[in-house]
């Protein structure tokens, strides 16, 4: 392998995406390798969610917000339709969060241990064990 040109990196399409099938809305849903960007404001949600110690209120509609793309590879959804995406079947959003968080290894833990830890009661740091 040679070295990489300025050129070369800005056109490289390095972005995995990984098909969905969701028959109870009609079709697929693409589900991408976040950008930079993207992943830096995904960060920034998750780190004011901890500041407000609500460190999982919508975190699927989050995730999924940030990697559902078009054919494209265009983000289908705005950081504003976040809540609206949460309104969504929960099991729905769980299949595509579950695909988002495995190709962006977002969360070292599977979704059942977020689930666990956005029921610790606050105030409790036994971490629900």
């Amino acid at each position: 392998m040679g070295l990489l040109t300025r050129d070369a990196i800005l056109k490289a399409e390095d972005l995995k995406v990984e098909k969905v099938e969701v028959p109870e809305w009609g079709g697929d849903v693409y589900i991408a390798e976040m950008t930079g960007d993207a992943r830096d404001e995904f960060e920034q949600y998750v780190n004011a969610q901890r500041e407000t110690k609500q460190q999982y209120v919508h975190i699927r509609a989050a995730l999924v917000a940030m990697c559902a793309v078009n054919e494209k590879r265009e983000r289908l959804f705005s950081y504003e339709d976040m809540k609206a995406l949460g309104q969504k079947n929960g099991l729905i959003l769980d299949r595509l969060f579950d695909v988002a968080n495995k190709i962006n290894k977002i969360f070292g833990v599977a979704r059942e241990d977020v689930a666990k830890n956005s029921e610790t009661p606050r105030g409790d740091s036994s971490g629900g064990e």
